[in-house]
């Protein structure tokens, strides 16, 4: 998981062994104590190693970000030209011409209507951007052809990471994380056919919800499960999505978040079959 630059990240202070243990209340000795402080001391020294692991391991995605994009503007390139010499020639079933189109509806859990399908058909391309300097984040980029819906060519999300321990607890520390997210503004072209708001929509995730500051706001649970799920989407579709889209156009891949609870249900359901069977075959005899 990425991880910031930050120079204070590079040392975390704790309290003295003394200090750490002040507020626990347990049956520890103090020789006990001292050896407790000591070791979380240590652990202190694991995450501050694995802080500086994961910045480092995010600086080589980083770097190797440039050469993912060639791959992937040569992936576009076989796409356009598929596109430009068939001109949605081929059948709905099988249509590379909406490639992405097909490999969202693969990988996405979410609600995708019938006229998202028609605006999803000028997607062209999708793809990631990493920034390290002063904020960590990752952009997911939508590209979009020319089309009747909107003007923009480029739609964004972008999910902000946190990869700094607490400084008053930072042996709760578990890793970076995204904190936030921020989506798009989308100039449609016809804005009244987007007023019905009770539907959902795709492009929904353009528009993400802002997180109430109390959390004793009555609707801070149902807007925080929305963000969780949507934090779970961002990095769904940064490793594995957009890397794999092959795979998910064939179906040779189904959604990581489904799939082993499909192929559960079905193992379930096959073994409820044959129980029954073999019940029902013992009862004729």
């Amino acid at each position: 998981m990425e991880s910031c630059r930050n120079p204070n990240a590079n040392k975390l202070k704790v309290g003295l062994p003394h200090q750490i243990l002040q507020n626990e209340k347990n049956n520890f000795t103090e020789d006990e104590k001292k050896i407790i402080g000591e070791l979380k001391q240590l652990y202190l020294e694991t995450i501050n190693l694995d802080v500086k692991m994961q910045r480092e391991i995010y600086n080589m995605e980083k770097q190797y970000e440039v050469k993912h994009n060639e791959i992937f503007e040569k992936r576009k390139k076989i796409l356009d030209d598929f596109k430009k010499q068939n001109h949605g020639d081929s059948t709905r079933n099988e249509n590379v011409s909406t490639f992405w189109l097909k490999v969202l509806k693969a990988s996405y859990t979410e609600f995708i209507g019938k006229e998202d399908e028609r605006i999803l058909s000028y997607l062209s391309d999708i793809r990631t951007k990493h920034y390290n300097d002063d904020t960590v984040k990752f952009v997911i980029e939508f590209h979009f052809d020319k089309n009747d819906y909107f003007k923009n060519r480029v739609l964004t999300k972008t999910y902000i990471l946190n990869c700094v321990p607490e400084a008053d607890d930072p042996l709760s520390y578990d890793g970076a994380e995204i904190v936030r997210c921020e989506g798009c503004n989308i100039d449609w072209k016809q804005p009244h056919n987007r007023d019905k708001k009770d539907q959902p929509t795709f492009f929904d995730f353009f528009s993400p919800p802002t997180l109430p500051d109390d959390p004793e706001d009555p609707n801070f649970c149902d807007i925080n499960a929305i963000l969780q799920n949507d934090f779970e989407l961002g990095f769904y579709l940064k490793e594995r999505v957009i890397p794999k889209a092959v795979i998910f156009f064939t179906g040779e891949i189904a959604d990581c978040q489904s799939s082993d609870g499909s192929e559960t249900e079905s193992e379930s359901d096959e073994e409820s079959d044959v129980d029954g069977e073999e019940e029902s075959s013992n009862g004729n005899k």
